[in-house]
């Protein structure tokens, strides 16, 4: 059967021109949208990463006290440690200054520590803490980039969850916060690995595999409430945390596990009638009974969750220091990887 091409020919000093040929007209109007420079910092080292801050004030104080404008989660940051100025000229302009507050291990710029207020140029470097900002001007659309970085930082693309990297820091803080209270309240942290995932990618292909993690990921979502207490840690691992004692933490953790082992996931992306079962083992630890810190918590539920795998899988495991000691075999938790991992699980 003959193949019917229809080509539209306008006509171009009397010649028909094609389509392909054609030049379209942009709107100006978008083009010209909003181009005022807008002054921001922009997070380069530290958490969140990526967070643009608006310095819509005539002072922004920066540092790790609750009382600072822009709060540090740093220990090496002073409470109130530096902060920006805005100063307004007669001609109608802004000026920006970077003042140090007496802090204890001082205020850098662009590498060298300052004594006094110094005027910031667009792209200036800050070093407070462990923190590293950068001075930007930004328009409408550079804002936009830097947002949508900074969530990518934030969310893991496949599942909806949290990063690693992200959950990490919020549990941190989370930690940090209760254990403060006169009674601190308990947090419960969960690690969680699908069982046998290698078959499911091999037998099935890496499409319904992805389908598998981003399914499991809804229904620990669902689960705990907020897809803001839950990660994807790497691969087919998960990592998940709820303000609550022991008890609930693990009735949480099977009600996880039995919903992932009712469910029929799909077992083919061309046939919707073809579905499979897969299982998920998971460890929980708990504050403060097992840890003070939420790396000690995570690593603690690691342990947990290495059991449950040694053991069958398919189950959940209390962390018990006795029982959870690690073997040869076991690979043990990276500090750094959870803090600083690679993009692909960060």
């Amino acid at each position: 059967m003959a193949t019917l091409l229809l080509i539209y020919y306008g006509h171009r000093g009397g010649m028909a021109v094609s389509d392909l040929e054609q030049t379209l007209r942009l709107d100006l109007k978008e083009i010209q949208r909003n181009s005022l420079k807008r002054p921001a910092l922009v997070i380069l080292q530290g958490q969140p990463l990526g967070l643009t801050i608006n310095l819509d004030r005539d002072h922004t104080i920066i540092g790790r006290g609750s009382k600072a404008d822009v709060v540090l989660i740093d220990e090496v940051s002073s409470r109130l440690h530096a902060e920006i100025i805005r100063f307004d000229t007669e001609d109608k302009c802004s000026e920006y200054y970077v003042n140090d507050l007496g802090s204890t291990n001082g205020t850098y710029l662009n590498g060298s520590r300052i004594k006094t207020e110094q005027l910031l140029q667009d792209g200036d470097k800050i070093k407070i803490g462990s923190y590293l900002m950068k001075f930007a001007l930004l328009d409408e659309f550079e804002a936009e980039f830097q947002e949508r970085l900074h969530h990518m930082t934030l969310r893991d693309e496949l599942t909806g969850l949290r990063s690693r990297r992200s959950l990490f820091a919020d549990l941190d803080r989370v930690v940090k916060q209760v254990a403060m209270q006169p009674v601190p309240q308990p947090v419960a942290v969960l690690m969680m690995d699908l069982d046998f995932f290698k078959k499911v990618n091999d037998g099935r292909g890496h499409l319904v595999g992805s389908n598998t993690i981003k399914e499991v990921g809804r229904i620990i979502r669902d689960m705990v409430g907020s897809a803001d207490l839950a990660a994807r840690y790497g691969g087919e691992e998960y990592c998940a945390y709820a303000l609550c004692p022991r008890d609930e933490g693990f009735a949480l953790a099977e009600r996880i596990r039995k919903e992932v082992e009712a469910y029929q996931f799909s077992a083919s992306p061309t046939d919707a009638s073809l579905t499979m079962r897969v299982t998920i083992s998971l460890g929980l630890a708990c504050f403060p009974q097992d840890g003070v810190s939420a790396l000690d918590l995570i690593q603690k539920a690691d342990l947990a969750l290495y059991r449950a795998k040694r053991a069958g899988r398919n189950r959940t495991c209390v962390y018990d220091s006795v029982l959870d000691q690690p073997d040869q075999s076991y690979q043990g938790v990276d500090a750094q990887a959870i803090m600083y991992g690679p993009a692909e699980s960060q």
